[in-house]
């Protein structure tokens, strides 16, 4: 009887290892099938021979986590240096490619603190000849409504006291939640088709435009309460970084081609993708790159936005080492002259 029992306890730890090891196995299948069908570089790579390099990285895999290798292998195969994997909040599935060319001076503690978003705040001013100066940076998934009346509130108040041109400053913006960015300044870009996401299908692709004032992803908008009026003509400096990334990139594609507009600073990180996040059960999200974005103009950007004029960064925004921002404003005034005698 003894014997017995010791064997049924053997059978099910045998049971037991091998629905952990089915668990995995069956979540890597899924994730691929998914990646597979949703990737926006799903036509790039042979799937009949990836998947069975996928799978083999993950031969040995007891638990979810164990799957990461295989995961990493399948994005790098993809090139998708935008996409993740998240198992319980967790990132076990990336790629990072090697530095591009123009990110040879980025300076990881820059990096940093930017992901941390400790340093670099909102921030809002009136700066000499009438000018707004808006600093944008990272926000997160949330109240929509409200992050998007706290940038408006601003831009309306520096209206209010006399901003006739503007300083928008995306230099520390490393990405998040696009809509209430783009709908808190909507009144400065004004009311125009703005671009959008270009997928490889219709239904993958995006558009972005502003209407009544409102910024409108498809039909989704915040739609704020608009109090103060902003002249569509006004000047606009556009500053970007090299840690310009993600959604931070996609508020300076909406500014692209936007008349008497232009963005100084440097080539932006290259983070030019929109993506889709998805649940695929209660613990597994998949964050894949599914679409490049594309400016007003129907310009497509898949590796990073240009400046108009190349300026170098500065760690502290505002300073009297702030070039960019001393050039901007150089700009601003000379077009308002210029605007002037015409």
């Amino acid at each position: 009887m003894k014997q017995y029992i010791i064997g049924i306890l053997i059978v099910i730890t045998i049971i037991s290892c091998n629905r952990k090891l089915n668990v995995a196995q069956t979540t890597l299948h899924q994730i691929i099938t998914y990646t597979e069908e949703n990737s926006l570089y799903r036509n790039e790579v042979e799937w009949d021979t990836l998947k069975p390099q996928i799978i083999s990285q993950a031969k040995e895999a007891k638990s979810i986590s164990d799957i990461s290798p295989a995961l990493k292998y399948m994005l790098k195969a993809l090139g998708d240096e935008h996409g993740q994997v998240i198992f319980k909040n967790q990132m076990i599935g990336n790629y990072y490619g090697p530095l591009k060319k123009h990110h040879k001076n980025m300076e990881i503690e820059v990096y940093n603190e930017l992901q941390s978003g400790d340093m670099y705040k909102f921030h809002s001013q009136l700066l000499k000849g009438s000018i707004g100066y808006v600093r944008i940076v990272s926000l997160p998934m949330g109240d929509n409504e409200n992050m998007a009346k706290e940038i408006q509130d601003e831009v309306c108040k520096l209206s209010e006291n006399g901003a006739e041109s503007w300083i928008i400053d995306l230099r520390y913006n490393a990405g998040g939640n696009l809509m209430p960015m783009a709908e808190g300044l909507a009144l400065i870009i004004g009311d125009d088709s703005v671009g959008g996401a270009r997928g490889l299908t219709e239904e993958e692709s995006l558009i972005w435009r502003i209407k009544d004032g409102d910024f409108y992803i498809d039909d989704y908008s915040v739609r704020l309460k608009n109090d103060c009026n902003v002249p569509a003509s006004s000047k606009v400096a556009v500053l970007v970084s090299s840690y310009t990334a993600s959604s931070g990139e996609a508020l300076a594609v909406i500014f692209k081609g936007r008349e008497n507009t232009k963005l100084f600073g440097q080539k932006t990180f290259g983070f030019v993708t929109g993506n889709d996040y998805q649940f695929l059960n209660d613990s597994i999200a998949v964050n894949l790159s599914v679409n490049y974005y594309h400016d007003r103009n129907g310009i497509v950007y898949d590796k990073y936005i240009d400046v108009d004029e190349e300026v170098s960064f500065s760690k502290s925004p505002l300073s009297t080492n702030d070039k960019a921002v001393e050039i901007a404003e150089e700009w601003i005034l000379e077009k308002t002259d210029d605007y002037k005698r015409q």
